[in-house]
């Protein structure tokens, strides 16, 4: 029997946030400032592709990025797939924003709640593109933002972690959430 939060999805290689017990994020955000600088030079909460879900009243800070789902339904979704939504050949799906029509497929599909793809709204309809973590995978150092988080409260993982184990973890059973 499942306990509640458990899921038996499959993820890649994926941005994991540490237990409490051996750091604590601190909530300076410095992960969704050198992800935006590094994917598109700017700093705004509209271009990151890491997320810091404030505890406003428990002051515990949450990261939320992409898992990678070994079954990518983001990238099922993509109406676009293998132009705008791509899978390359270490299983990391990534958006070429070239080609993204801002159609919000792939987020309405992403099986986490919130969604782990960020949506860039534009009043021109050609620059309205979804951003998602590509685990800087054309960048040599790794991931921007581990390699800036100032409490080394960020790695990489390639193995299961049982939902309640991560913290902001939540799968939407079937592919959606209910509540």
């Amino acid at each position: 029997m499942k306990k509640q939060g458990e899921t038996t999805r499959k993820y890649g290689r994926h941005i994991v946030q540490y237990p409490m017990e051996y750091s604590l994020c601190a909530g300076c955000t410095a992960c969704e400032i050198m992800c935006a600088l590094t994917h598109d030079g700017v700093v705004s909460p509209s271009y990151n592709r890491i997320f810091v879900e404030r505890g406003t009243s428990s002051m515990v800070h949450t990261i939320l990025a992409c898992q990678h789902c070994v079954d990518h339904p983001c990238y099922d979704a993509c109406p676009l797939k293998e132009k705008a939504m791509c899978l390359d050949e270490n299983g990391i799906v990534y958006i070429n924003e070239d080609y993204c029509i801002g159609c919000k497929k792939c987020i309405k599909a992403c099986v986490f709640d919130p969604p782990r793809i960020n949506y860039v709204w534009s009043k021109d309809k050609t620059k309205r593109k979804a951003k998602k973590c590509d685990l800087c995978r054309t960048r040599p150092e790794g991931p921007a933002c581990i390699e800036y988080c100032q409490v080394r409260c960020i790695g990489l993982s390639d193995n299961q972690i049982p939902a309640n184990k991560q913290l902001g973890f939540q799968a939407k059973e079937g592919g959606r959430q209910h509540g």
